[in-house]
């Protein structure tokens, strides 16, 4: 395991986390290594550890309906 890994491991799964879901995109940049992208996602994880975790997952903004409008 690279240091890269080592350090984005730790901050994922120390003090009893468990990891629920987390993805990383590393877009169109052909030159990006793979040290690059963990050092990278460690470095926005921390921040925010630091900032504080809030509980708010993404949503559409849309107007929930029930599946029956639609038939």
């Amino acid at each position: 395991m690279t240091e890269s890994t080592s350090k984005l491991h730790s901050l994922l799964f120390e003090e009893g986390r468990a990891l629920e879901n987390i993805k990383f995109f590393p877009g169109d940049s052909r030159g990006l290594t793979a040290g690059q992208l963990t050092d990278a996602a460690a470095g926005s994880i921390r921040r925010a550890f630091e900032s504080g975790l809030k509980n708010t997952p993404p949503a559409t903004g849309a107007v929930k309906c029930k599946l029956e409008a639609f038939n």
